[in-house]
C-alpha cells in the first residue's frame, strides 16, 4: 500500500500542526534503522502518549461522573485506554495509510498489525500534547473514546452486556452460540459507521454504531429483546 502524505491526515483531523512534527509519530523502528532517521522511532511518543491518553479518560470519568465509586471508573478507565480499543480507533482513522515502515515489515504485514496501528495512535496523542498542549490533546482523545466510555457504563448499569446476555440466551434456548458478521463499513476513514449482523438460527439482529464494538452490542440488543419476547 502506498503511504499517504501526512499533510492529508493534518486535514482530515483538523490539525494546525506540521507534517515535520505529524510525521514522528508514525515513524516505525524498522523504518528508522533502515533509513538513519535522525528523528528517531516513534517510541518515545508512544510512552508519552500512553501517559497522556490515561490522564484524558482519568479526568473525563472523574469530573463527569462524580457519583461512581473507584471500582466503577478504575473498569471503565481500564478498558478505554486498552490496547484493543485503541487498536480499533487507529483503524478506524485510517492511520496504516500513514505508517513509514521498513521494507522488511511491510513485507510482513506490519502495516496493518493491531499492535503497530495502537502505538500509532498513542504516539500521535503525543505530537498533539506537544505542539497543541494537554487540553487539545484530551479533546482529541475523547472525540474517539467517549462513546466506548459510555457504552460501557450503560452496559455495568444494566447489570451486564447484551453479548453476554445473549450468549446466555442462546445457550439456554438453542444449545448453540451467537455467530457475528461483520458488514463493510461507510463513511470516511475518520467518520466510519460499522454494521454488525448477529445469528442464532433462523433468528437475526442488526445493530450499527462508530466502532465494531459499539455496533455488535447493538446488534446482540435488538436480536436479545426479540428473543425475551419468545
Amino acid at each position: 500500500m502506498t503511504e499517504k502524505p501526512i499533510e492529508q491526515l493534518a486535514r482530515e483531523l483538523r490539525l494546525k500542526i506540521s507534517a515535520d512534527k505529524l510525521e514522528h509519530a508514525f515513524l516505525h523502528s524498522s523504518y528508522v534503522n533502515e533509513r538513519q532517521e535522525a528523528r528517531g522511532s516513534n517510541e518515545r511518543l508512544e510512552f508519552l502518549g500512553d501517559a497522556v491518553v490515561g490522564l484524558a479518560v482519568t479526568s473525563y470519568l472523574y469530573t463527569r461522573y462524580p457519583d461512581l465509586n473507584e471500582g466503577r471508573l478504575t473498569k471503565a478507565k481500564s478498558v478505554a485506554v486498552s490496547r484493543p480499543v485503541l487498536n480499533e480507533k487507529a483503524e478506524r482513522l485510517g492511520l496504516s495509510s500513514f505508517l513509514r515502515l521498513g521494507k522488511g515489515e511491510r513485507a510482513n504485514g506490519a502495516q496493518v498489525r493491531s499492535s503497530i496501528l495502537g502505538n500509532a495512535f498513542e504516539a500521535l496523542v503525543g505530537v498533539i500534547f506537544l505542539e497543541r498542549g494537554f487540553s487539545y490533546a484530551a479533546k482529541f482523545v475523547l472525540r474517539y473514546l467517549k462513546d466506548d466510555i459510555e457504552l460501557l457504563l450503560v452496559e455495568q448499569s444494566a447489570g451486564g452486556d447484551y453479548k453476554s446476555m445473549l450468549q446466555e440466551t442462546a445457550q439456554h434456548m438453542f444449545n448453540s452460540r451467537p455467530k457475528y458478521t461483520a458488514g463493510s463499513a461507510k463513511g470516511k476513514e475518520h467518520d466510519k459507521s460499522f454494521t454488525v449482523t448477529v445469528s442464532i438460527g433462523a433468528h437475526r439482529g442488526v445493530g450499527r454504531g462508530r466502532s465494531k464494538k459499539e455496533a455488535e452490542q447493538a446488534a446482540a440488543k435488538q436480536l436479545y429483546l426479540m428473543l425475551e419476547e419468545f
